[in-house]
């Protein structure tokens, strides 16, 4: 977060208090920007690596809201290119290639839920959704070696940090992974000149990426683009946000249920809520300031419930918060509203320690396996004593105090 830098721009000042803001290319040039009577077109791009939006992808997903609410007309990329390549941002190893028929269908998932979250019509600014693929599949591979490898410094790639870090841990870096920051500049310098768009958004890993890509229209065109970055979800333990031991918090209900997306931010650390509410919530931040106080003491799960409701009916409009509020409140005294959890059908007989696994509970059988000989797991509220239990009737199956589903018998 840039922190203290002071904006003339009501808009810049409330997303940096807010925390939106972490490093900005040119700071004056983007005041001015907020500060001018003219159309403002940003734009964010997104790789279909994933059949679903995480998490992760709600920093960016908000920030757009806000920005389309001030009046910016956002540009929203989905890389069918770039996706074929995979940023080496801060990766162990190169990601892996997925074929087209992936790409299209996760392109599809992405694009239907994206619609859900920001306006694409019925706004006298609406967002617009491209695909890279559009411009990048009709690129002369030896004219575009002339017109633009001679902008590009190896020097300075080899200096980004997502290729330097990767370098000095000698771990392997493909020359298609190496272009990928010379793709998502072109990208920029695409929609600068066909959109207008003066304005790149993304996350922090994204920075060197952004910079190229500043730095591409200003020595193509000798004109001033921004780049401007937001902090990484991390939570105050460092870790970065959106993961469990189940893997990712998935923004597609089919994932990640409503009730189990509720929870996740109700059991975030007591240090987050604050500044997680900041991000995610339209409470004036004075009252969010009040909670501060409250940190470690029970008050301050009156933030973290705010915190849940307010994203999950973002993330899942329809979702019935009434249920979901009270199933959470019961789960500790093993009392539940069986029609509104999530239910599972199971062979009669399955071993509950593979029902674990089924129900997305655990990640694999050892780790069930664990959660039962910790005395972790209950059916119908009382402890499971052994993973050789198999279930033959419909029961609630709970883990802890933060997840149930509903296990019925599959008819045969």
């Amino acid at each position: 977060m840039i922190g203290t830098m002071n904006f003339s721009s009501p808009v810049l000042t409330n997303l940096n208090n807010r925390g939106f803001l972490y490093q900005i290319t040119d700071y004056k040039a983007l005041d001015d920007l907020f500060c001018g009577n003219n159309k403002i077109v940003c734009y964010v791009g997104v790789d279909p690596t994933a059949k679903s939006l995480h998490v992760g992808h709600l920093l960016w997903i908000k920030l757009i809201n806000i920005l389309q609410q001030a009046g910016v007309y956002p540009i929203i990329i989905i890389g069918g290119a770039t996706g074929r390549i995979g940023d080496p941002t801060w990766k162990d190893k190169e990601r892996v290639m997925l074929d087209s028929a992936i790409i299209a269908s996760n392109t599809k998932s992405i694009t239907d839920k994206l619609q859900k979250f920001i306006k694409f019509d019925s706004v006298k600014n609406p967002a617009i959704l491209l695909n890279n693929d559009e411009w990048i599949s009709k690129i002369n591979y030896i004219d575009f070696l002339k017109d633009f490898g001679p902008l590009f410094s190896v020097n300075k790639m080899l200096a980004m940090d997502s290729v330097s870090s990767r370098l000095a841990r000698q771990q392997h870096l493909s020359f298609l992974e190496f272009n990928y920051a010379i793709l998502q500049a072109y990208d920029f310098l695409y929609l600068f000149e066909n959109y207008g768009c003066r304005l790149q958004i993304g996350g922090a890993d994204q920075w060197s990426n952004m910079i190229s890509g500043v730095d591409l229209i200003r020595k193509k065109t000798g004109k001033t683009a921004i780049g401007a970055s937001m902090p990484l979800l991390t939570t105050a333990g460092g870790k970065k946000m959106g993961k469990t031991e189940n893997g990712a918090i998935w923004l597609d209900e089919n994932l990640t249920s409503p009730f189990d997306f509720w929870q996740f931010w109700r059991n975030v650390d007591d240090r987050d809520a604050t500044k997680l509410m900041k991000l995610f919530t339209n409470i004036d931040i004075e009252e969010i300031n009040a909670y501060d106080s409250f940190v470690g003491k029970p008050e301050i799960n009156a933030a973290k419930i705010i915190l849940a409701n307010a994203i999950t009916i973002f993330v899942h409009p329809n979702a019935d918060l009434d249920a979901i509020n009270a199933n959470a409140k019961n789960l500790a005294n093993d009392r539940f509203d069986v029609e509104n959890v999530e239910t599972f059908e199971v062979e009669n007989g399955t071993k509950v320690d593979k029902i674990l696994v089924l129900a997305n509970l655990a990640p694999s059988l050892t780790f069930a396996k664990r959660l039962i000989d910790g005395n972790g797991v209950k059916i119908n509220g009382k402890l499971v004593d052994s993973y050789h239990v198999e279930i033959t009737n419909e029961c609630l199956l709970s883990v802890g105090k933060k997840k149930i589903v509903n296990i019925k018998i599959r008819d045969r």
